[in-house]
C-alpha cells in the first residue's frame, strides 16, 4: 500500500485466500482474522486525513484485542495481524509527516518483533503471509538501518518473494508486493518495469478480495498512466471507485494524474511534487 516512502521501499501486503494457504500452518479461524484486518485497512481510504484514519486502525485493534479473538491463535498470526495492523498506522504517519521523530522508533520496534521471531522458528514453518505483512515493514524500516543491511534485507526479500510465488502463481498481492520490487529497485540490482508490468497485471486477473480488487488496480492504472494509456487508466480507477465508494484516495490519484505525475513517480519524488504542485505537509 503506498506510503509515500522513497525508491525501493514499497508497501502492500499478501490477502490471497486460496485452499493452498489454508493448507498452511494457519487455521481458517487465522486467515478469516487476517482477512478482517485487511477489510479494515480499505476502509481507511474513506478518511479525508491521517489521523482519523490511524485513530480508526488503533481502534480496531483494540477491539481484536477486547473481543479476546487474538487469543486463540497462533504467534505468528497475531504477528502478521500486528504488522498489517502497524504498517498501516506508520503509512499514514508517514504521510502526514515523513521527517517525524516519532516514525523511526514505531517502526523499528515492529521490525525488531520480526527479527526474533525468525530467530526463534523455523523457516520450514513460516506462511506467505509471514514473509509478505514482514516484508512491508521491512521495506519501511530500511531508511533507518545501515545500507549494507538494507541493501540486503532487499536482496533477500526478493528472492523470499520469487520462491513463494513459484510455489503459489496466482497470489494477488504477493504479485503486487514483487511487482512493486521490481518497478522500483534499480535495474543493475534486478530491477525490471517490464516485469512490474506483467505482475502487475497478474495480480488484477487473480485478485478475489475487495482490497485485492481496490489496490491491483490502483497500482495497474498508474503503470498504465506512464505508458500514456490514459482511457485505461481512468477505467480502472472509475472500477476502484465502484469497489469503494466515497474514496479520497483515487481523487486524490487523479490530482497527481491531471498534473502529469503518476502516484509511482509521487512515491520516489515526494518533496519535490509537492513543492511543485503546492501540496502543504
Amino acid at each position: 500500500m503506498f506510503s509515500g516512502k522513497k525508491s525501493f521501499l514499497v508497501c502492500l501486503v499478501f490477502i490471497f485466500l486460496t485452499s493452498f494457504l489454508f493448507a498452511q500452518n494457519l487455521t481458517e479461524e487465522e486467515n478469516s482474522l487476517i482477512q478482517k484486518t485487511l477489510d479494515a485497512r480499505l476502509k481507511t481510504r474513506l478518511y479525508h486525513n491521517e489521523d482519523d484514519a490511524i485513530e480508526y486502525m488503533k481502534d480496531f485493534k483494540k477491539s481484536l484485542e477486547a473481543s479476546g479473538e487474538l487469543n486463540n491463535i497462533s504467534e505468528q498470526a497475531v504477528l502478521i495481524i500486528d504488522n498489517m495492523i502497524n504498517i498501516e498506522i506508520y503509512n499514514y504517519m508517514y504521510q502526514k509527516d515523513m521527517h517525524s521523530e516519532n516514525l523511526k522508533p514505531f517502526i523499528t520496534s515492529q521490525y525488531d518483533k520480526i527479527v526474533a521471531f525468525q530467530k526463534n522458528n523455523s523457516v520450514a514453518e513460516f506462511s506467505p503471509w509471514f514473509y509478505f505483512s514482514s516484508g512491508d515493514i521491512i521495506n519501511s524500516s530500511m531508511q533507518f538501518l545501515s545500507q549494507g543491511t538494507a541493501i540486503k534485507l532487499g536482496l533477500q526479500e526478493k528472492d523470499d518473494y520469487d520462491e513463494v510465488l513459484k510455489e503459489n502463481p496466482t497470489l494477488s498481492f504477493g504479485l503486487i508486493n514483487a511487482a512493486l520490487w521490481y518497478f522500483f529497485a534499480p535495474s543493475i540490482g534486478g530491477g525490471s518495469k517490464k516485469t512490474a508490468f506483467s505482475y502487475f497485471e497478474r495480480s488484477l486477473k487473480s485478485a478475489a478480495c475487495d482490497y485485492e480488487k481496490f489496490y491491483s488496480r490502483i497500482y495497474l492504472s498508474q503503470v498504465l498512466f506512464e505508458e500514456k494509456d490514459f482511457e485505461a487508466c481512468e477505467n480502472l480507477l472509475k472500477e476502484c471507485d465502484e469497489i469503494l465508494p466515497e474514496n479520497v484516495y483515487t481523487s486524490f490519484i487523479r490530482f497527481l494524474n491531471k498534473n502529469n505525475y503518476s502516484l509511482l513517480c509521487y512515491t520516489n519524488n515526494r518533496e519535490k511534487v509537492e513543492k511543485k504542485l503546492g501540496i502543504q505537509k
